[in-house]
């Protein structure tokens, strides 16, 4: 490593930083930004494109003494060793250390692993990919902490839209049986839900407005972030664009691994690997199913998607989306991990298992025959006001 080199490095990620900073950071980033803050080690920040990850780490370097900020594809370019550049960093007083994309440089875990044990230095990367980074982030042991940067919760995008913050509930608060008092505050902002599951969801979308956003983000992530999961080719790219094309048009039950395979002509086997390689990037979300002692008794998983990316693409593509895939993915991106539950009396049920509430989305029409005799199991649905055993899908919106 040489000086003209750290200082070519430096400087182009140090505008990268000044030109990603904004007056308000989200909810979730002001929570992440905390905890980053009050840790030592090293903090893994994951998430898919567009989400606010370089917003966030160029906000931590503006308040964090001695930072420095990296882009790791200015490194790539440069075509040093991240361990070298850290060591020189470090030796020119660095001690918190910003690596934005880590999972573009390969071996990132095992760099940062030495350097922390010689340093013990703080740490923050960014990457796009959840499930990438935690398998890679194991190399790291119990120095590192993981946090996940999703698109915008319904109460984030209130309170951008409207200056008001909501109160953040969780899922016990919607399944007591009083949840008016919660319901009524939400009423106010019911006419936000269209835009914000039709194209405003994510933060970029969100404050560019470029109505192509979403088909960028997919282009970057095909053809940058899968790149570093496997070798690809002109084959491999249009058989990505199909697949998620199929998602997104589909509704979430029509879809099979072996459907997709026979429609778009390509092997089951590749339909699996390139279902895997968008959930590592954040792209889809993918729901496994669930049964009685946690065994599963359907090998299919459950495709969804993160909010807007269905309907943008469905608009892109000249096509009404699925409201149902999209109040599905509405709910999933909301809990968090949850199962898909077959109960063995049909081939598939829409049943969501989530701790241990089982919850049962549908339209405005939606009965309970799907949760009859079960317990602990509820209907959830776009309204308020509703009774029983219903809940407003609204509700779930301000989990996060």
């Amino acid at each position: 490593m040489d000086e003209k080199t750290f200082s070519s490095i430096a400087t182009v990620s140090s505008n990268i930083a000044e030109r990603s900073v904004v007056r308000k950071l989200r909810p979730l980033s002001q929570a992440v930004m905390r905890d980053v803050q009050r840790y030592q080690g090293i903090s893994v920040i994951s998430g898919i494109r567009g989400s606010g990850k370089t917003t966030l780490l160029s906000k931590i370097y503006k308040t964090e003494r001695d930072a420095i900020f990296i882009n790791s594809e200015i490194v790539l370019k440069q075509g040093v060793s991240l361990l070298d550049l850290l060591h020189y960093a470090y030796a020119k007083r660095h001690r918190v250390f910003l690596i934005d994309e880590i999972h573009m440089i390969p071996d990132w875990e095992k760099d940062l692993k030495i350097f922390y044990d010689e340093t013990h230095s703080k740490i923050v990367v960014s990457g796009s990919s959840a499930i990438y980074l935690r398998a890679k982030g194991s190399e790291l042991s119990r120095r590192a902490r993981f946090h996940e940067m999703k698109p915008l919760s319904f109460r984030e995008y209130i309170y951008f839209a409207s200056g008001k913050l909501l109160p953040k509930i969780d899922i016990k608060d919607i399944v007591r049986k009083d949840t008016g008092k919660i319901e009524n505050m939400l009423i106010p902002y019911l006419n936000y839900y269209q835009p914000y599951v039709s194209f405003d969801a994510l933060p970029a979308a969100f404050f560019e407005k470029n109505p192509e956003i979403y088909v960028n983000i997919l282009e970057r992530t095909i053809r940058y972030d899968l790149a570093y999961l496997r070798e690809i080719d002109n084959y491999y790219i249009d058989a990505v664009y199909r697949v998620i094309k199929s998602v997104a048009v589909s509704k979430p039950l029509e879809l099979s691994y072996s459907g997709l395979s026979n429609s778009l002509g390509i092997s089951i086997k590749l339909v699996k690997e390139i279902i895997s390689s968008l959930e590592r990037s954040g792209v889809v979300y993918r729901v496994s199913p669930y049964a009685k002692g946690k065994k599963s008794v359907r090998k299919e998983d459950k495709i969804l998607m993160p909010l807007s990316l269905r309907s943008a693409l469905c608009s892109y593509y000249g096509i009404s989306p699925e409201m149902g895939g999209i109040r599905e993915d509405f709910f999933v991106q909301h809990v968090g991990e949850c199962f898909y539950l077959k109960t063995g009396r049909v081939r598939r049920t829409p049943d969501f298992v989530v701790g241990d509430y089982i919850f049962e989305v549908g339209g405005k029409s939606k009965g309970h025959s799907q949760i009859s005799g079960m317990e602990n199991a509820y209907v959830v649905k776009e309204g308020v006001n509703l009774s029983g055993k219903e809940r407003s899908l609204y509700l779930f919106g301000l989990l996060y």
